[in-house]
């Protein structure tokens, strides 16, 4: 890798691409440059997206064969009012389908068996998932101090001084690897949780606050939060949805890519950004193909450690240098088709998560065929299994022969699974979900830093606003009000 001096005087000389008015090049084509670059062209300014590989939508990929529908990343997203905007914008609502109902159940493994997980007071009070001590020291958790000292602390510290150890170890540290693949003992709860954590901080107590929320006004912003997240048309009536399209996700991310002809460029790495007086030059291409354009402003969307492999100014390389270090550990994606017959579990949820203390192969399952129609043929299940992650990095790094081995000796004990896979598709992430350690505030900052020194230049994406495919698509339409409202005030 190649540290640039700053570097003056070295202006594109015209190519075709040249200098073009109030212009923005968006680098990465997952789901938040995708949005990044679909609002602010919405807004008439001349995009241009840059994706190093042949494939826009990131970890968005889902593949259709046989039958099956295999999503090789996210499975389903939350809606929101911004959400249901970009649906309508997109014209795609009438491909929304919206998860069963009655596959709400979550599934956690304790001593080899499947327990339901507890979604009500009166359901945690009788469960086998956790003992009677567990939960009488649930019930005391308003008795508990506040955290007196400062700094960041991490979950699994968290958990335990309110909720005690077994509530860490059988209902926290297998959602942990649901959704970020990672190790309590390392994630922030402030900046992994930052709502949870600031019920402690705003009331003394995690119950206290949940109280006073369920007391507030229906419709009103929860006091803590920020009052800006998905105020892109919130005006807009909405309820929560838990959904996804008739022909899996990559719906949304197809549907994004085709409003952006003319204007994606794939396999196109961006290899230099640079500042050149009041604009930015980006050089891009392949080797022998590069060519350099001269826009008013960069937004980098990329995955935090792609930074790394730039070619970039001292300036920026001072302050990006944490960002950089934001861990990804690997996971791997394999999704199985069964005969129904041959699965004994009515995989009648949502799936099932495993905690560490198990010590299986699998970090958790999602039961696909039972979420939303169309996964599998029907006479058949489709179950979408995870490995490696924080927890078991190596696992993930494992060939497909033997992933299938470990995974289906897993399904066999917990599903009752006794034939084999009539399908099955393996996808390896080898840099998965951003990891929120303990000590994230110092990405936090770099990021900050990095945009106030060096004008026109943003960076947005997972490891910065959420992992979320939620989150993503937020991040991608806020980052380019500030990109707007930045052109605006240069009178661009």
């Amino acid at each position: 890798m190649r540290v640039l001096a700053d570097m003056i005087g070295n202006v594109p000389t015209a190519d075709g691409e040249g200098s073009v008015p109030r212009s923005v090049a968006v680098v990465g084509a997952g789901i938040t440059g995708l949005v990044a670059a679909y609002e602010l062209r919405r807004r008439g300014v001349n995009v241009t997206l840059y994706e190093a590989s042949g494939q826009a939508g990131g970890a968005i990929r889902t593949t259709h064969a046989d039958g099956f529908l295999a999503e090789h990343g996210p499975n389903s997203f939350v809606t929101s009012p911004a959400v249901d905007t970009l649906l309508q914008q997109l014209d795609i609502e009438d491909d929304v389908v919206e998860a069963n109902p009655g596959a709400n159940r979550r599934y956690v493994v304790r001593d080899g068996g499947l327990l339901p997980f507890p979604l009500t007071p009166l359901a945690m009070l009788s469960t086998r998932l956790l003992s009677f001590k567990a939960k009488m020291r649930v019930l005391l958790e308003p008795l508990v101090r506040t955290r007196l000292q400062e700094g960041d602390e991490s979950v699994a510290s968290f958990v335990r001084r309110r909720l005690g150890r077994e509530v860490l170890d059988y209902a926290v540290d297998p959602f942990i690897s649901g959704i970020f693949a990672g190790d309590p003992e390392t994630l922030s709860m402030a900046h992994a949780f930052p709502r949870v954590a600031e019920l402690e901080r705003r009331y003394g107590s995690l119950s206290k606050g949940l109280m006073a929320q369920r007391t507030q006004r229906p419709g009103a912003e929860p006091e803590g939060t920020d009052a800006n997240k998905g105020h892109l048309m919130s005006s807009v009536p909405s309820r929560a949805r838990l959904i996804s399209f008739v022909d899996g996700m990559q719906t949304l991310t197809g549907a994004l890519e085709a409003s952006l002809a003319g204007t994606l460029r794939l396999g196109c790495p961006v290899r230099l950004v640079h500042r050149q007086d009041a604009r930015w030059v980006v050089d891009a291409g392949q080797d022998g193909a590069a060519k350099s354009r001269l826009v008013d402003a960069v937004i980098m969307a990329t995955p935090a450690h792609v930074l790394a492999a730039m070619e970039l100014p001292a300036a920026m390389r001072k302050f990006a240098a944490p960002i950089e270090r934001v861990e990804y550990p690997p996971v791997s994606t394999l999704t199985l088709g069964f005969r129904r017959e041959d699965v004994s579990h009515p995989l009648d949820g949502f799936g099932v998560l495993i905690p560490a203390s198990e010590r299986r192969a699998l970090l958790g399952a999602l039961f696909s065929s039972s979420l939303f129609p169309g996964r599998a043929p029907d006479d058949c299940v489709t179950i979408t299994c995870f490995v490696g992650g924080a927890r078991q990095a190596e696992r993930a790094r494992e060939d497909t022969d033997l992933i299938v081995e470990r995974v289906l000796l897993d399904l066999r004990q917990l599903l009752g699974v006794t034939g084999e896979p009539v399908f099955a598709k393996h996808v390896y992430w080898s840099r998965a979900i951003p990891q929120y350690t303990v000590g994230y505030q110092s990405v936090k900052d770099a990021a900050d830093a990095t945009e106030l020194q060096n004008p026109g230049l943003y960076l947005s994406g997972n490891y910065r606003n959420g992992v979320s495919v939620g989150d993503c698509v937020a991040s991608g339409q806020q980052v380019a009000e500030r990109v707007a409202a930045y052109l605006a005030k240069a009178g661009l």
